[in-house]
């Protein structure tokens, strides 16, 4: 490699920095152990990530278009993950499927996804919506549905089981059991 070569990668590299930057948080995100440090990093990468979201290890979020990918509040998503918000066809594609399309995933507030699931652009996850293991997500999902297999399909509609006690916080569930003793 002679010394222009070297300029010209470097000049590369420099335009494109944003591309190593967010590829080395994506990278400490999936080795990190900690969800709300992963978290925190795909927020740096451009991720619109909501309040109480959390994200294990070893998931993968778009590292082209992370700033596509919308998590609201209080999402959970299982390692091993994968989220999409583009697709780039190969050259022998190309005149096929056009060129690369870019359409956003937005996850709605208290969605699972869970181990192993990938998610394709332009999805939707509805409200408080389970996204099975190993489910591919081709199409929109509604709210409060467990979704799962390969496409997903909605399995069974998810209706409240439990109240929750009065004067319990979002952050901590009290169940007293002196409630179920008043019944001598």
């Amino acid at each position: 490699m002679n010394s222009t070569d070297r300029k010209r990668l470097a000049r590369y590299a420099w335009k494109h920095k944003h591309m190593l930057y967010t590829y080395f948080l994506l990278r400490l995100a999936m080795i990190s152990p900690f969800v709300g440090v992963n978290a925190f990093l795909h927020r740096l990468r451009g991720v619109v990530v909501g309040n109480r979201v959390k994200i294990a290890h070893d998931v993968l979020i778009d590292p082209v278009e992370p700033h596509s990918v919308i998590l609201e509040d209080d999402v959970t998503i299982s390692p091993r993950a994968t989220i999409f918000a583009h697709s780039n066809p190969t050259l022998p594609l190309y005149e096929y499927l056009g060129p690369r399309v870019v359409n956003p995933v937005l996850i709605k507030k208290g969605s699972w996804i869970g181990t192993g699931a990938t998610l394709l652009p332009g999805v939707t996850v509805g409200e408080y919506a389970v996204i099975g293991a190993g489910a591919v997500v081709t199409g929109d999902i509604p709210d409060h549905v467990l979704a799962a297999g390969v496409p997903a399909k909605v399995i069974r509609t998810l209706t409240p089981q439990f109240e929750i006690p009065p004067g319990a916080t979002r952050d901590r569930v009290l169940v007293l059991d002196d409630d179920l003793d008043n019944s001598t």
